[in-house]
Order: structure tokens, then sequence, then C-alpha cells
């Protein structure tokens, strides 16, 4: 299954799955306002179906995957692009397995058995995960849906792009989103920066990430898992589809949260 990333593929994408999903309300907060000193608007995507934003690529890698006739679906997650996968596939009537890490959140782990998929566990290591899911994607012969790497979530997380541009593209000037591996990043930059490129894409990440030496000097960050309590961009690579596409819209960009460290109590 293969597609492009381009504006057509996520018009497209945008067409097949928003009768599917909520289009999610833009909400406000005079409190932050004040803090800020500027209008805040937040893009309320805790309320997509399955509580994230990652259904969106999910479900229109799902319905490609069918479209293919793909046996089924496969991915390795903690949560919720696990989620995702297996109420779009539920939705659409495709089989899916997630393999999933011993160490995930049970709550995650529950949310995934209520949408019926067969689940895997294995180590918690990256190698692990995704040895396990490359075995078990070939022994069932089911489509690989990688979690950020790959065209079809990232042209199908553009429908949250094409909802803000309808709902406040007259009211904004700057689009700030947290980053993991980068697909909901990448997708909204490349979005913006063909569509609106007076819109200023900025990405939000640990400071232990120093994404900002990657897309500026090609150094990669040292360690694969970052120590923050941000749980869903805990990823320190971003994926290799979304490095050029950042690069190229985001440099320049960066914001890093910097990790706030206990003062020690003097005797």
């Amino acid at each position: 299954m293969l597609s492009q990333i381009s504006i057509e593929e996520m018009r497209a994408a945008h067409q097949r799955t928003s009768s599917y999903l909520h289009k999610t309300p833009i909400m406000s907060s005079e409190k932050i306002d004040r803090i800020v000193g500027v209008p805040v608007l937040f893009k309320a995507e805790h309320l997509q179906k399955t509580g994230s934003f990652k259904v969106r690529g999910a479900l229109n890698s799902a319905i490609l995957a069918k479209q293919e006739n793909a046996k089924g679906v496969i991915a390795h997650s903690s949560g919720n692009h696990g989620q995702a996968l297996a109420w779009a596939a539920q939705k659409i009537g495709l089989s899916c397995q997630i393999v999933v890490p011993k160490n995930a959140p049970i709550s995650k782990i529950d949310g995934m058995k209520e949408y019926k998929t067969d689940l895997v566990f294995c180590e918690s290591t990256v190698i692990d995960r995704e040895r396990v899911c490359a075995e078990q994607s070939k022994k069932l012969g089911y489509h690989f849906v990688n979690p950020y790497d790959c065209e079809s979530m990232i042209n199908g997380h553009a429908s949250i792009g094409f909802e803000i541009l309808d709902q406040v593209g007259d009211q904004i000037d700057s689009i700030f989103v947290s980053i993991g591996g980068g697909g909901l990043a990448s997708s909204l930059a490349f979005l913006i920066g063909n569509l609106r490129p007076d819109i200023s894409v900025i990405l939000v990440e640990p400071e232990s990430k120093k994404l900002s030496n990657l897309l500026e000097n090609r150094i990669p960050c040292p360690v694969d898992t970052l120590e923050t309590i941000a749980d869903g961009v805990r990823v320190a690579h971003v994926g290799t589809l979304c490095e050029p596409i950042l690069r190229n819209y985001c440099s320049g960009n960066v914001v890093s949260v910097v990790r706030k460290r206990k003062k020690s109590k003097r005797r």
C-alpha cells in the first residue's frame, strides 16, 4: 500500500474519514489568555474518537489497507496508536492485532481490548516490539501501520489542519504542536506550509529531544527514549519521512520545555 505525501492525498484522506470522526471543537481559556498575554485557542483532540488525534491517521491507513485487500492490520503500541488502529479496524470490519509491551498502562490495554482486537504481549524494548510485530505481520499477512513514519498516517492526520483552517484560520498566526515521532507535526507543517505559509507551525519538545540540533545540524538525539512526564512524546527520534518535512518547514521554530528540577534542601 503506497501513497505519497501531498495536499491532494491529504484532501482525499480527509474526505474518506470525515464521516467517521468528530470535528473537534476549538476552546479558549480567559485565564490562559491573561497568563500568556495574547488570545490562545485549543484544538480539543481529547474529545476525538479513542481520545486522541491518532485515530485520524489510523482510520485512513485501515481504509486504504482494506481497499488493497489486506487480510488485516497490525502495529506495536503501548497505548494511543493501538487503540486508534483497533477502533478503526473494528469500524470498517477489518482484522487487527496489536503487539503490546508488558509495561503498557492497564488503562490503555483495557482500551484496546474494548475494540475486540487481538493483543500479543512482548518485552518493553523498542527492538523487541519491532521484532515481534514483524514476525506476526509475516505470519498473519497483515499490513503493518507505523505510528508516525507512514504516508497514510501523515496524510490522515492532515484532517486536523483542514478543520483548524476552517474553524479559526482567519484568527491565528501560529500553531503550536507537541512532537514525538513527528507524524502529526510533519502533517501540519506540510499542510499549513503549502496552504497558509503566513501561519507558523511551532514544534514543542521536551528539552532533552534536542530537535533543533537534528533539523539544523543533522545531529540526532543521543538517546532512544526521553525522560518526561509527557508519555506521548517520549520518542526521541522523528521518522525518516517526517524529518525532511520538519527541516523544510520548521527549522528555527522549535520550543523546548525545560524539566523543572527539585530544589535541594539546605541543611
